[in-house]
């Protein structure tokens, strides 16, 4: 299918709604560390504070997982 649509060797076609599910994902797991890196960075931070930065941060990284991007091509 790949060759058909002309893809290279290195190259994977994906549906639009996976590619922004997954640029999502990224943008907001990328938020969440520089927010958790400039919180923490501001001082001492207390045991609460740690605590909380690290949900932020796993609830970043469980949306991500859920992101599912399934080839439609695959270049040969």
């Amino acid at each position: 299918m790949g060759e058909r649509r002309g893809l290279g060797r290195d190259e994977v076609l994906v549906s639009r709604s996976a590619w922004n599910s997954l640029n999502d994902a990224l943008y907001r797991l990328q938020s969440a560390t520089e927010d958790v890196a400039m919180d923490i960075s501001q001082g001492e931070a207390t045991k609460a504070e740690y605590i909380e930065a690290l949900a932020h941060l796993s609830l970043a990284v469980r949306e991500l997982q859920e992101v599912s991007v399934e080839p439609l091509g695959l270049g040969e």
